[in-house]
């Protein structure tokens, strides 16, 4: 294996996660091709990056894409909805000859589980290790910027919380989440990449310390879960239950269900220098 970090980079999708990392990566030459399905309304590809619409079903439009791109890595950053559309492009991956598959993780921890949105991107991976197609798995927590989101403030005016809202986890500016891939897709070994777990953490809060720094503006509402007329009401009833119960840190080992505070950002030393941006100073509060 090359000692040489990558520089050729295939990213599908062009959403939350995809635009700051593209322009990470384009920051730090590489050589970028963003793939977006043809029905796609984002089409706003940072300059100095390459474009094509295909769609993630079509194996062989997919295969040509990286081969005449010489593309090294693939990384995903399909949405929660979505997780399902990657397994024809890691098989056109493997075809091309790619040598680092990124999966959309960019959340909780989903090693070893089994249920729900997080027991698909498991299974994911399981299907990587069996096809013999290296990964990178990096855990995020939550977006600090979705935070008002996962409280559902937006919709009520209030700090919406379920359960006792104490336990402490894991939240990761988007800027950050971007530029650290960018960084050590581009900086570091391969054989320090390959089927590796990275766990990355910005602040450490519990949604009552989040609560908190609103410094009493703004009311705190105890709820069991979110009503059904709220968008996205299961979503975020299921991601509050899951940082009750410490599946919120980056740190949460599911085989032993618990979390271990010492895994928790414990790669943020790979992005040498970087000042993590906190909670606070992201929310503006």
């Amino acid at each position: 294996m090359s000692a040489t970090p990558y520089k050729s980079i295939a990213v599908l999708g062009l959403g939350t996660v995809a635009t700051p990392l593209v322009k990470e990566l384009l920051g730090h030459g590489a050589s970028v091709l963003v793939i977006t399905r043809p029905s796609s309304t984002s089409r706003n590809v940072p300059e100095g990056a390459q474009h094509a619409a295909i769609d993630y079903s079509n194996v062989s439009a997919l295969t040509d894409a990286f081969r005449k791109h010489n593309v090294e890595v693939v990384v995903s950053t399909v949405n929660h909805n979505s997780i399902n559309t990657q397994p024809p492009t890691a098989e056109a991956a493997k075809r091309a000859g790619v040598k680092l598959y990124v999966p959309s993780e960019y959340g909780l921890a989903s090693g070893g589980q089994t249920q729900g949105v997080l027991g698909e991107k498991s299974r994911f991976i399981d299907s990587l290790v069996a096809a013999d197609i290296p990964y990178l798995r990096l855990y995020v927590g939550g977006f600090i910027e979705w935070i008002p989101f996962l409280l559902g403030l937006p919709e009520t005016g209030k700090l919406n919380i379920i359960g006792e809202g104490t336990t402490r986890g894991s939240f990761t500016a988007l800027d950050d989440i971007a530029g650290f891939l960018a960084y050590i897709l581009t900086h570091t070994p391969p054989s320090q990449l390959h089927n590796a777990t990275l766990r990355i953490q910005g602040d450490r809060k519990s949604l009552r310390e989040i609560a908190a720094l609103y410094d009493g503006k703004v009311e705190i509402a105890q709820i069991a879960e979110f009503p059904a007329d709220i968008p996205e009401a299961g979503l975020r009833t299921f991601l509050q239950k899951e940082f009750e119960v410490g599946v919120g840190s980056t740190g949460f080992d599911a085989a032993k269900g618990r979390d271990d505070e010492q895994l928790a950002g414990s790669s943020n030393s790979l992005w040498r220098g970087q000042q993590w941006k906190t909670v606070k100073e992201v929310l503006n509060l």
